[in-house]
């Protein structure tokens, strides 16, 4: 039986509709992640053995201005998650819904061995969570745990303040004749439907993959691009070029040889 927290977000609602569509087993937990007691009865009750953990503050501005509640959940919530787990005792298979956000900007594609540096408290967040379920599976081998490090992505049901809906909001409101002004024009992300995002995640949890993973498409983009991508029209596009520049962009070899011409 498949377990998923965060069920409501984007991609943890696309994920129950997949796993619909192939008849699958699942539950979702409707209580607070804060609450060990509460997951630990979720897990039991339905005999849980797959875990997918997507509960989270995940709107970078968000967190930066509501930064107790986002360690709350963020990081209480994996922690109670954790001791829930050790209170089961048996074999639980785990996927962490981790962030590109916990890398440092880096012109090359991004391994999963390279540097880590958060570049905001979001991405810190993820990493301290990621620390807590690694030092935790040292002592005990029962829980497999993957850890899946999602780079940038998009779907219609986002909200602001997200680049997708900003923009799609933006197009709505503003006169475009007149320059649109665009930040971070030349920064680069490696961009997915969120739908990609989800397929690939159910696929990861099929074959148990374990270790930290890359979850992306392997194809930087420039923000003015993907803009220029989803406009209604030619823009006018006002661009500061001595702004700083930063590159989230993934290396997504280790993935391939997980999902082979599965991806």
């Amino acid at each position: 039986m498949i377990g998923i927290t965060g069920y409501k977000g984007v991609l943890g609602s696309i994920i129950c509709e997949k796993l619909k569509e192939r008849n699958e087993k699942f539950s979702v937990f409707e209580d607070d992640i804060r609450d060990s007691d509460l997951l630990y009865n979720w897990i039991n009750s339905n005999n849980i053995d797959t875990i997918i953990h997507l509960a989270s503050k995940v709107a970078v501005a968000d967190v930066q201005n509501n930064l107790d509640d986002a360690y709350d959940v963020n990081v209480n919530g994996t922690i109670s998650l954790i001791k829930s787990i050790k209170k089961l005792n048996r074999s639980i298979y785990l996927f962490f819904a981790s962030s590109s956000h916990v890398y440092a900007s880096n012109e090359n594609l991004i391994k999963e061995t390279d540097c880590i540096y958060p570049q905001n408290s979001y991405g810190l967040t993820k990493y301290i969570s990621e620390l807590l379920l690694q030092d935790f599976c040292k002592s005990h081998i029962f829980l497999e745990l993957c850890i899946g490090r999602i780079f940038s992505f998009y779907h219609e049901t986002q909200k602001p303040p997200f680049l997708y809906p900003t923009l799609k909001k933006r197009f709505e409101t503003e006169d475009l004749n007149a320059p649109f002004v665009l930040h971070g024009a030349n920064s680069t992300r490696d961009f997915l439907p969120a739908e990609e995002v989800c397929s690939i995640i159910i696929k990861i949890i099929d074959k148990k993959a374990k270790g930290i993973i890359n979850i992306a498409s392997g194809t930087p983009k420039k923000i003015i691009d993907f803009v220029k991508e989803i406009a209604p029209i030619d823009l006018n596009y006002q661009v500061n070029l001595q702004e700083n520049i930063n590159h989230l962009n993934a290396d997504i070899t280790f993935l391939k040889s997980i999902l082979h011409d599965e991806l």
